[in-house]
């Protein structure tokens, strides 16, 4: 037999910022703003009947464009038995944050 179900209310604390939960619904929406990573957030659901809270993973993953990539068809030129003086291998992403 269904229950009558005739309120309920979800919260979330610890989201990452940018990210929220609807209060009627339990849907996590937003950007993220914060480094990849794994998140703990506390969930708490109350409705007519009680509550539950447990602890859920939020997984921020690497953007596609973050990722380091060597630009390809690179040539080094150098001669046999003379010292190279300097060739730097160039990509994107590959320069350390001031």
């Amino acid at each position: 037999m269904p229950k009558n179900i005739t309120s309920v209310n979800w919260t979330a604390t610890n989201l990452p910022t940018g990210l929220s939960i609807a209060q009627s619904t339990g849907k996590i929406t937003g950007t993220p703003n914060v480094q990849p990573g794994d998140y703990t957030a506390r969930v708490t659901v109350t409705t007519n009947y009680g509550t539950d809270t447990e602890n859920i993973t939020v997984r921020v993953a690497i953007p596609a464009d973050w990722k380091p990539q060597i630009d390809a068809n690179q040539v080094v030129n150098c001669t046999a038995g003379e010292a190279i003086t300097a060739y730097t291998v160039t990509g994107q992403n590959v320069t350390l944050s001031s």
